[in-house]
């Protein structure tokens, strides 16, 4: 696996297309003598007005925070109503299918392949314009082995030289190598996408020329398993159903996917693919892709994922996560100038408040908490302001409402009940973003790689929640169309 200290000069790219640009990749991270100069001005002026007048930082901190949370509470119940307010629009097929690229990288997911195959050999597209390659590792030989023991076209075995970083999107680079695709699209080990998803997501790049990408939602076949898979799923639900569809009506990009988001190979050739030291290297892609002036859209046709059903797991995902967020933002920050507004806003307020959410949660739940005990042991003489309360509940209510809505889409009303935990299990992202942000310094590559294969289905669900529903999509200007 990648480590810390690695210099970019002497780690083998996949491809190498970032080595014209270092300034995108998450491997350059020197900032300049000016930048660091003024860092160290805004540190020290900071303390010093923190020492000196501290009512004047507690008032601008608190005054910044209501501003932040109003407009994300609002951006969210936005996202609900447009949810609501969907209309279909049917494109027709192109003249000519696109020939199209899958992309599955694994590691040591050797048990995952026979049923992983089967999924995708459903998948509603021409064979003679199809090539799914299977990604592994050359010291993964077990992978490999049962790969090649059921290869058949339109599958092809792709394997890994070792080096470093050993990053899914060095992996994703290296088969780039002999992809023929016009469209790209990545599934993993777990995933059972939709049979409809390819054709769907041509359609919609076929029909706006200014779409450089399309995501499909991402749905969880083991909602039902234990508390921590409704939480994962009714985020999910949130995300894909009513946040990123919202982001795309009102013209903003938003980080995709690490699974099921379908590229056109132009795009991703002009953005540079993916940066192989990024450990989210889609959320990365994603504001390349707006830097250049390519739109991002949403298709509905989805895929089945599991859910992670054990802790340790979902927190060395969310370190991953969390630690490629910090890098996402660190590097696009540093490349402003003269790339778009809506891409600095877009930034902002999903890779920016998504980290500061995790860091603030248990300061604004567990805070509000024990101020109201102290209050109410008489420890103090007055309770908290009334304005904090109501913004406590403007904000996490928006949240809830939008996961609640997200849920109603997918067809997923008994998640219901598990709302009233999802504040504690906001809290819980704390732990994993503070660890992410220890790595962020001493291992920046460091990629964690999660377990697999550990579900039990729901019931209710058979690998994909909408499969017997019409399949939208909604193009870059928040317009839904029936695949």
């Amino acid at each position: 696996m990648g480590k810390a200290g690695i210099k970019a000069d002497t780690v083998i790219y996949g491809d190498g297309q970032l080595r014209n640009a270092p300034v995108w990749s998450a491997a350059h991270r020197q900032p300049s003598r000016y930048k660091t100069l003024l860092i160290i001005i805004a540190v020290t002026g900071f303390l010093t007005i923190l020492i000196t007048m501290p009512r004047l930082i507690f008032v601008t901190v608190t005054g910044a925070l209501t501003v932040i949370i109003c407009i994300m509470a609002t951006l969210r119940l936005l996202g609900c109503i447009i949810a609501l307010r969907r209309t279909p629009r049917i494109y027709p097929d192109p003249d000519i299918w696109p020939f199209y690229t899958v992309l599955v990288p694994m590691r040591d997911e050797a048990h995952m392949v026979p049923r992983l195959m089967d999924g995708l050999a459903a998948l509603d597209y021409p064979a003679a314009r199809l090539e799914i390659m299977m990604i592994s590792e050359a010291n993964d030989s077990d992978t490999t082995a049962a790969v090649m023991s059921r290869l058949r076209p339109p599958f092809k075995s792709v394997v890994v030289p070792v080096s470093l970083p050993a990053t899914k999107p060095k992996a994703l680079n290296v088969a780039m190598k002999t992809a023929k695709g016009d469209i790209i699209t990545i599934y993993d080990a777990e995933d059972r996408p939709h049979p409809g998803q390819l054709k769907a997501a041509a359609r919609a790049l076929h029909a706006d020329p200014k779409l450089g990408g399309v995501q499909a939602p991402l749905s969880y076949y083991n909602s039902a398993q234990n508390w921590l898979t409704r939480q994962f799923t009714l985020e999910y639900d949130a995300l894909f159903r009513v946040w990123n569809p919202l982001l795309t009506a009102i013209g903003l990009p938003f980080p995709l996917g690490g699974t099921s988001n379908h590229v056109t190979r132009k795009a991703l050739d002009t953005a540079g693919r993916w940066d192989p030291h990024n450990v989210t290297e889609d959320a990365d892609l994603s504001f390349r892709l707006a830097a250049y002036g390519y739109a991002l859209g949403c298709i509905d046709p989805p895929t089945g994922e599991e859910a992670l059903s054990d802790y340790d797991n979902w927190k060395k995902q969310r370190m991953r996560w969390q630690k490629g967020y910090i890098q996402t933002w660190t590097v696009h920050m540093r490349q402003l100038r003269g790339f778009g507004k809506a891409r600095f806003i877009a930034l902002q307020v999903t890779i920016g408040a998504t980290l500061l959410a995790s860091f603030l949660h248990p300061l604004a739940i567990v805070g509000m908490a024990v101020v109201w005990a102290f209050w109410a042991a008489g420890i103090l003489p007055v309770p908290p302001h009334p304005i904090y309360f109501a913004l406590m509940v403007f904000g996490y209510g928006a949240a809830l409402t939008c996961a609640a809505m997200g849920a109603y889409i997918a067809g997923r009303k008994y998640l219901w009940r598990s709302l009233i935990w999802m504040p504690a299990y906001w809290v819980m992202l704390f732990w994993p973003s503070v660890l992410a942000a220890i790595e962020f310094v001493r291992a920046p590559f460091y990629w964690h790689k999660t377990g697999h294969g550990h579900a039990k289905l729901d019931q209710n669900m058979p690998g994909y929640i909408d499969e017997c529903r019409p399949a939208r999509h909604v193009n870059a200007y928040g317009q839904s169309d029936t695949s």
